[in-house]
């Protein structure tokens, strides 16, 4: 019988994790519910993800791949605490830099350099730690003087590399990305898999969500494949990448989720 792996040689642990949404068809339906005297519902539940388990090992590169809609955003939102889990259990070890969205967490009204500064301290470093990493993170981002710029005139491309550049010089023990590197030029993605490597030799660990199976193959030690909320393979990157071109090519429609009424949570 093989040994278990130590707890301390786990960097995020998923146990049965279970999360749902209530969609409703209109915000009068909404209404209905909050007000019916016997709690009569008007919505129909959604399970966005459905126990799923799992484990990363410490120096690990997972790479998550899955169509629209299967779940994979909604894990990385949980894993990172944006999203409380319906059901089940996560449990991270080490310090988590996360990259689910452009320009999540920016105020579009702040310079980039005042967003990075922000950035940092909400990561628990001085004001002081995260000014000295600031010439590091400007020239790996090599956006020139729009650092001093409110981030609302940015390009989708600029704020990829302003928050690529933020998220991977803050000293991370574990970097979650969810597609960031589909934006930006080839020289800049060319950087972005260099500092992927650094990372890896420096035995940090990196979770990331990709449509590309190529990036899966070549840059994960492991794949996972999500469908409709479940994870239906886990392993050798190639053979997951492989399950995952039969679904997109085996003519059956992705699960369709109902039009969600205004205000509520997002699925991806």
């Amino acid at each position: 019988m093989d040994a278990k792996p130590k707890s301390d040689s786990i960097a995020i642990s998923v146990d049965g994790l279970s999360k749902k949404y209530r969609l409703f068809d209109s915000p009068r339906d909404r209404l209905r519910e909050a007000l019916h005297p016997f709690g009569k519902p008007y919505c129909t539940d959604f399970w966005a993800l459905k126990d799923v388990s799992f484990e990363v090992h410490k120096g690990q590169t997972l790479g998550i791949l899955g169509r629209n809609g299967s779940g994979k955003s909604t894990l990385l939102q949980i894993l990172t605490s944006v999203l409380q889990p319906t059901e089940g259990s996560v449990r991270v070890n080490g310090r988590v830099s996360a990259l689910l969205e452009l320009g999540a967490g920016f105020n579009p009204e702040f310079t980039g350099r005042d967003n990075v500064v922000f950035n940092g301290l909400l990561m628990g470093f001085s004001e002081a730690k995260i000014r000295e990493r600031l010439p590091e993170i400007e020239d790996f981002a090599g956006i020139g003087n729009f650092i001093d710029q409110p981030v609302k005139t940015y390009s989708s491309g600029m704020f990829a590399r302003l928050a690529f550049a933020t998220a991977v010089n803050v000293d991370p023990d574990i970097l979650i990305i969810d597609e960031i590197l589909a934006v930006g030029d080839a020289k800049f993605q060319q950087r972005c898999f260099e500092r992927f490597r650094q990372f890896q030799s420096e035995g940090k660990t990196i979770l990331f969500v990709s449509h590309d199976m190529e990036v899966v193959v070549n840059h994960a030690d492991k794949g996972m494949l999500f469908e409709n909320g479940k994870l239906i393979a886990s392993g050798e990157p190639k053979a997951v990448a492989n399950q995952y071109r039969e679904i997109i090519y085996s003519g059956i429609s992705a699960f369709t989720v109902p039009g969600i009424a205004a205000g509520e949570e997002g699925l991806s």
